[in-house]
């Protein structure tokens, strides 16, 4: 048997040639699909902090609006003697994608992410604990009332002393997180999250 060493070369040259195109073809294919899929990752984390943004500011004003502006024009040793409910989980957007806030390559602005909605739920608790003073001095003022006890009165003016002391804890919350809010607004405006995405993240 005779063997045709043209046609084996042809066909092996053939063969190498095509499972190097193989190749190539596969190489690139993966490259632009992570490529593509880097985009995209990106312009995901893009819109997360632009929704950051929206919610931050959207929550923050509204808060000045009901009572963050009540809260700035207390004196000194006045108490904030009013309920402010607080029942609700605020942080919808931040609470669905902590994964993609862990993907922000800036490290001052996923600590400061983290920073402002960690003092705004301490601020959020502060309140719950204000509320709970309230109630426990209006209650303490009724039985005075009723009872027309001095005992009971001393007992509702505690309460009440209780309530001023802790408005001071109040403000200064308040102003913190008043801060905090400001700055990461700002950075976040820096970064271009209101405009076309940024390199934020890869």
């Amino acid at each position: 048997m005779q063997i045709n060493w043209d046609a084996l070369w042809s066909s092996g040259l053939g063969a190498l040639i095509g499972s190097a195109l193989t190749l190539v073809a596969t190489y690139f294919s993966f490259r632009w699909q992570r490529s593509h899929q880097e985009e995209r990752d990106q312009e995901m984390l893009h819109g997360i902090l632009q929704s950051i943004h929206d919610e931050i500011e959207t929550l923050w004003d509204n808060y000045m609006d009901n009572i963050g502006h009540r809260l700035e024009a207390l004196a000194d040793s006045q108490p904030l003697n009013l309920y402010w409910p607080v029942t609700q989980e605020y942080f919808t957007v931040y609470n669905t994608n902590a994964f993609f806030i862990g993907r922000v390559q800036d490290h001052d602005l996923r600590k400061l992410i983290v920073s402002t909605y960690s003092k705004a739920r301490g601020l959020i608790d502060s309140y719950r604990l204000n509320n709970d003073l309230v109630q426990k001095h209006e209650h303490a003022f009724w039985i005075f009332q009723e009872t027309q006890n001095q005992i009971h009165k001393a007992n509702a003016a505690s309460r009440f002393n209780a309530l001023a002391d802790y408005a001071k804890s109040l403000k200064k919350g308040h102003v913190e997180v008043k801060a905090q809010v400001q700055i990461l607004l700002r950075e976040l405006r820096k970064k271009g999250v209101l405009n076309k995405p940024h390199q934020i993240a890869k």
